[in-house]
C-alpha cells in the first residue's frame, strides 16, 4: 500500500488492529530509506525524522510531501475457493480508508476474473453492501512471473460508500481470481491420459495386452515431470485434487504395465 501525505510533523500515527496484520515494513519513497516505527496498542507511530531529508519542496502552508510504501502480511485473510480449485474470492477489511495506492499480487498461474483486459476490485461498506464502488486497475505488471495489479483509490471512490467525516468505518475490499486459460489445457491433457490409462489397465487385466508402446511411456513421463515442476513452483492449477489423483493412477498403471512386460 502506498500513501501520499502532506505534513509538518516528525511523527505520524496510523491505526493498526493487532492480530490482523504482521511483518510490517515502511519505506520512504521520496527519501529512499526504510522508516522506523513503534507499535503502540492499536496504532503505529512512524518516525519521519528530519523532514528536510525528504525530497520535495514545502507547499504554501509549510507542509512537506511524504510518500510511504507500507508492506504487511494480513493474518488469516478471508479466501473462499471456487469449486474444483477454479480460482478464489478474497475479502480484506480496511479501517480508516483514505486515498491510497493498492498493489495486489496473485499466485502464479492466476489472473483477476472481473475484467478481461484489466483487473477490478470492489469496495463496499461493511454494514451496507448496496453501497459499493468498482475500481479498475491502472496498471498490470509481471513481477517474478506473477501478475501485480495496481489500483488508485481516491476521494471520489470513498465518497460513494462512506461518510468521510467518520473515518472509523469498516470497508470491505474484495476481488475474484481465476486460473489462466492455458492451465486448463494441462488439466485436459491429464484427464485424457487418465482415460487412456484406464483403458490400458482393463486390457492388461483381461490379458489382451499388446506390445508396450514407448510413445505412451514418453507421454506419461513428460506429463508427470511437467506436473511435478508446476507443483514445485507453486502454480495454481484448476481441478488440482482431481488431477493429483489421476496422476497417481497414471503413474501406478505405468509401473504395473512395465513390470508385466
Amino acid at each position: 500500500m502506498v500513501m501520499d501525505l502532506l505534513t509538518n510533523e516528525n511523527f505520524i500515527r496510523f491505526p493498526m488492529n493487532r492480530g490482523l496484520i504482521e511483518d510490517i515494513e515502511i519505506f520512504g519513497v521520496n527519501r529512499d530509506w526504510f522508516i522506523p516505527f513503534l507499535e503502540e496498542e492499536n496504532d503505529i507511530i512512524v518516525n519521519l525524522g528530519d523532514l528536510n531529508q525528504w525530497i520535495g519542496l514545502e507547499d504554501e502552508s509549510g507542509l512537506k510531501h511524504v510518500k510511504l510504501e507500507i508492506k504487511f502480511v494480513i493474518v488469516n485473510p478471508k479466501f473462499e475457493l471456487i469449486r474444483f480449485n477454479r480460482g478464489y474470492s478474497a475479502l480484506v477489511d480496511i479501517i480508516e480508508a483514505e486515498e491510497m495506492e493498492l498493489h495486489v499480487t496473485l499466485p502464479l498461474g492466476t489472473k483477476m476474473a472481473n475484467n478481461k483486459t484489466s483487473g477490478e476490485i470492489t469496495l463496499s461498506k461493511e454494514d451496507d453492501k448496496n453501497k459499493s464502488v468498482s475500481i479498475l486497475a491502472c496498471s498490470v505488471l509481471n513481477i517474478d512471473r506473477k501478475r501485480r495489479y495496481d489500483f488508485l483509490v481516491n476521494t471520489n471512490h470513498l465518497k460513494t460508500i462512506l461518510n468521510l467525516e467518520n473515518p472509523d468505518q469498516l470497508v470491505n475490499l474484495n476481488y475474484k481470481v481465476t486460473n489462466e486459460r492455458e492451465y486448463y489445457v494441462i488439466t485436459v491433457i491429464g484427464l485424457g491420459l487418465f482415460i487412456f490409462a484406464i483403458f490400458r489397465f482393463i486390457v492388461l487385466i483381461l490379458g489382451d495386452a499388446e506390445e508396450f508402446d514407448i510413445r505412451y511411456l514418453a507421454a506419461v513421463v513428460a506429463f508427470i515431470s511437467l506436473y511435478i515442476t508446476i507443483l514445485r513452483e507453486k502454480y495454481e492449477i484448476p481441478f488440482r485434487k482431481v488431477l493429483i489423483n489421476t496422476t497417481v493412477f497414471i503413474g501406478i498403471e505405468l509401473i504395473i504395465e512395465l513390470i508385466s512386460t
